[in-house]
């Protein structure tokens, strides 16, 4: 930004416009007593006046099959659940990680990737059972980069990949703890910087390809009600419009296509797998009827009812009387995110509120199949998936294996399945049952696809897993978060191909003189745990009527869409943030009539509109925004629940936008910010040359407090300065809010001599900082002297206003910071 002085001499104000051309001019007072910095600039995303167009529904010519669907595996050989012993695939069989690309600045990046990301974010190298914080890719740098919602290309400050690192936010399981020497080098994220600023915009552009208008689908739609006459009313409509629109490639739409069959016989009775029919060329819209599933008109009520309101396209009337309901059609990825999740899941399946029931439903008798023995046990002492030892539970059923495992919290007391083998339940035989804390159940549907529920140890059914039984996905045990398994999809994520064989130990453990366990017990409880043979050829047979139901339905079994099992790839479409042009293409607007529209919202919502146009917004955001669009009443604004990787609130929700939605030339402008918590916020200014100056707090404005739900504008009210836009040139703006008082590391305020704090190159700034950083880190003691001299410095500035010892304490930057970040882009043609 470039600041002149109002009363200053015209020799004077010459040297300050020669020293850099910046977006904004920032108008002063005549005082002219300090010295004034050279022009500054701001910080972040690319805004729609400036961006280019991309043409919604174009497809990438590279058409990377090969970088965003793998093949194989998605977990660890020896996952301790159930691993099917069936041959794998030719596609299972070369599944491969990516490999190092050729580029030399994305073969870096990918290095930093490998080394300290893999382990938690990619598929085939977790440690844990599932790759974490939806990224299950991470090597596979060409998909990256086309994500708009990790990677701002040319601008990693905007690039939430790179601003994670950066900011120690990740990985999780580093900055908790120590050592230091595990967390990425400074070098290692200057190479992730440097890939994503050398990256062009091109990256994230699709190439012609005719979008799917909303007039077709109602054309396809007419003429599929006209072909079936008096069936029509037995017709509904499943679009993959939005995602084709949104530059999905062939390959994932034929991949999409498949995870809503799997998602759909996954909740059907019907006796036969069903295949879904497309109706256009792309595999973008869907014809499906109710009796084929076993559905009835009352079930596909059911399902609109968990669909927010903001989702019902407007029709024609005749379309809507030949269906017999109001919303005949309903997207792809919400149907498969609602559907195969709790509570909606349980409804369309009508599975009943007990273990009991629901194992009588399957032909199975719990109890005397124990008692008689005809039940198939396996026990692992070290489970991945929960914190203590673990029991898989093979009933006989009227359709298949009934499987039942059994969950506990410890290996303690009660809980020690090598003490207490017998159970669940006391019998005259078993005075000393095992106690779990809940039991999963997996059972064949009549066309051959797998069921889910989960039960607590009562047996009574309950909709996700009870706190503290699962181990965390990411991060250590003590900061991480509760993976919260619900039944359906997410129970699919690890039994991809089926249920996974688990090797059982209580056999080996109870048959060795060295067993301390009593005689009766263990001649009551061996019967029950088979050999690893017998298990292998009950485990393969289930999973091969599993794979051929699959393969009759049209779906590969061992498909992945970019690492990641079908149906929670397509559900995670849907409820992942929203870049601007994801959301464009969920609208089925033009992208004028959509710019347009989001530039006359006002009100409470008014800062959800501004911050989509300039970066992206959550899915509970999204959805309060477009029903706000539609005129439809919402409770309050959501407050984000979940930080980048984790399910629980640990990031400040901060949102900026300028006050003119589109500015002009000459304008003078407002920069608006606001957040959901108290704290502290600097905000910086990088124009076009690079150079960098703090806008906020200023010796204007020192206090830079903000209080939540309370936005403030910039300059303020009273503020004796004003901004202008200089449309020749970009300027990015950086905003950080952070609980610590303290200014962002590598920032000094010095009032006394600068109205604005100037922080010069940028690039050299950045790089600086998180060197010193990381060296205070490795070196606490130079934090005392860095301290001492600030003091000093601060004590020879001294002007009399302001003794030494009243500047604010250098402090070690906390491991894991509580902060939040915006970032703004603007002009520049």
């Amino acid at each position: 930004m470039h600041r002149t002085i109002a009363s200053a001499s015209r020799k004077s104000w010459r040297c300050a416009a020669l020293a850099v051309v910046a977006m904004f001019f920032v108008t002063l007072p005549a005082d002219t007593t300090k010295a004034q910095p050279p022009p500054v600039n701001i910080v972040v995303a690319q805004a729609p006046v400036s961006a280019p167009v991309v043409t919604p529904g174009a497809v990438d010519s590279r058409s990377p099959s090969n970088n965003s669907l793998i093949y194989g595996p998605a977990l660890p050989a020896d996952l301790p659940v159930l691993t099917t012993p069936v041959a794998p695939s030719p596609a299972a069989v070369g599944f491969q990680i990516p490999k190092r690309p050729q580029e030399a600045r994305a073969a870096k990046a990918y290095v930093v990737f490998e080394t300290h990301c893999a382990r938690c974010h990619q598929t085939g190298m977790t440690e844990r059972p599932l790759p974490s914080g939806g990224i299950t890719n991470i090597l596979n740098v060409d998909t990256l980069m086309r994500d708009p919602v990790l990677v701002r290309p040319g601008l990693p400050d905007a690039s939430k990949l790179y601003d994670v690192m950066a900011t120690r936010h990740a990985p999780l399981d580093v900055y908790p703890q120590t050592p230091v020497t595990r967390e990425p080098r400074p070098e290692e994220i200057q190479a992730v910087r440097e890939w994503i600023a050398d990256l062009g915009l091109g990256v994230q552009a699709c190439h012609a390809r005719a979008p799917l208008t909303t007039e077709t689908i109602e054309a396809l739609v007419a003429e599929a009600q006209a072909l079936e006459r008096d069936g029509a009313s037995d017709l509904r409509f499943i679009s993959l419009a939005q995602l084709y629109n949104a530059c999905a490639t062939p390959d994932e739409m034929v991949a999409f296509r498949q995870a809503l069959t799997k998602v759909l016989n996954g909740v059907s009775w019907s006796p036969e797998p069903v295949a879904l029919t497309p109706l256009d060329p792309g595999e973008s819209l869907f014809v499906i009827r109710l009796a084929d599933l076993g559905w009835v008109a009352a079930d596909w009520e059911t399902l609109l009812r968990s669909a927010p309101q903001w989702l019902n396209p407007p029709l024609p009337p005749d379309i809507i009387a030949k269906a017999g309901t109001s919303t005949p059609i309903v997207p792809g990825d919400w149907l498969t995110a609602a559907v195969s999740d709790t509570p909606l899941y349980y409804a369309l399946l009508r599975l009943p509120p007990t273990l009991t029931e629901l194992a009588r439903l399957n032909g199975v008798d719990v109890d005397q199949n124990i008692r008689t023995g005809s039940a198939r046990r396996a026990a692992t002492r070290t489970s991945a998936v929960t914190r203590g030892n673990r029991l898989s539970e093979r009933h006989p059923g009227s359709l298949g294996g009934f499987w039942l495992i059994y969950d506990f919290a410890t290996s303690s007391d009660e809980q020690d399945l090598f003490a207490y083998p017998l159970g669940p339940k006391r019998t005259p035989s078993v005075r000393t049952p095992f106690k779990p804390d809940q039991v999963r159940a997996m059972f064949p549907l009549p066309n051959g696809f797998f069921a889910t529920a989960l039960f607590d140890a009562a047996g009574t059914r309950i909709e996700r897993a009870i706190p503290g039984v699962e181990t965390s996905y990411s991060g250590d045990d003590i900061t991480s978060v509760e993976p919260g398994t619900t039944a359906g999809a997410r129970c699919f994520s690890c039994h991809v191909e089926g249920i996974i064989g688990v090797k059982d130990v209580f056999r080996g453990y109870a048959e060795a003189p060295t067993a301390r366990i009593a005689s009766d017990i263990k001649a009551a409880a061996l019967p029950l745990f088979s050999s690893d043979s017998e298990m292998s050829l009950l485990v393969g047979g289930d999973n091969e009527r599993y794979r051929n139901a699959m393969l009759a339905a049209g779906i590969e079994p061992s498909l992945r869409i970019n690492g990641e099992e079908l149906t929670n790839a397509l559900a995670n479409r849907y409820r992942g943030a929203k870049a601007f042009d994801g959301a464009l293409a969920e609208t089925g607007l033009a992208r004028d009539a959509f710019l347009a529209m989001l530039t006359t919202v006002q009100g409470p919502v008014a800062p959800l509109a501004r911050r989509l146009q300039h970066g992206a917004l959550q899915r509970t955001e999204l959805n309060h925004l477009f029903a706000a669009i539609k005129g439809i009443d919402q409770p309050g604004i959501p407050t984000p629940t979940g930080g980048f990787l984790r399910d629980e609130k640990s990031e400040i929700g901060l949102s900026m936008w300028l006050d003119k939605p589109r500015p002009v030339k000459d304008d003078l402008v407002d920069i608006k910010i606001e957040t959901d918590t108290d704290c502290f916020l600097t905000v910086v200014s990088v124009n076009d040359e690079g150079q960098a100056t703090v806008l906020f707090p200023n010796d204007f404005e020192p206090d830079n407090q903000l209080e939540a739900r309370k936005a403030v504008a910039i300059p303020g009210l009273n503020a004796p300065y004003q901004l202008r836009l200089k449309a020749s040139s970009a300027e990015t703006l950086l905003a950080r809010c952070t609980v610590a008082p303290d200014p962002p590391s590598g920032i000094e305020h010095d009032f006394e001599r600068q109205k604005f704090t100037v922080l010069g190159n940028w690039e050299n700034f950045i790089r600086d900082t998180i060197e010193t950083e990381a060296d205070l880190r490795a070196n606490p003691q130079k934090v005392v002297q860095a301290q001492t001299a600030r003091a000093e410095a601060q004590r020879r500035r001294s002007t009399g206003r302001q003794r030494a010892n009243d500047a604010p304490q250098m402090r070690l930057p906390e491991r894991v910071l509580r902060d939040g970040r915006a970032v703004l882009v603007i002009g520049g043609g």
